[in-house]
């Protein structure tokens, strides 16, 4: 299974996200902060606290984004290559 190795929150709310099989993604979660499960993040300062475990993009034990979620946004089109 593939792990995260590092995430890096950038400008409007996208949050690019390094594999350790070389490959990264950038996540746009701009589109998603008007639900109810990432509305939180639309603090700027929160959004940069994302951090990682391996398995999970996490921002303070409040709200965790799997690596399988990660590649499920990617095939809705979520992500920029």
């Amino acid at each position: 299974m593939v792990h995260i190795t590092k995430v890096i929150p950038k400008e409007n709310y996208h949050l690019e996200v390094q594999l350790d099989n070389g490959s990264s993604v950038t996540l746009n979660l701009q589109d998603r902060l008007g639900t109810v499960r990432f509305g939180m993040i639309s603090d700027v300062e929160f959004f940069r606290r994302a951090t990682t475990d391996g398995s999970y993009i996490c921002w303070d034990n409040k709200l965790e984004i799997s690596v399988t979620e990660v590649f499920q946004l990617a095939q809705k089109g979520k992500v920029q290559s």
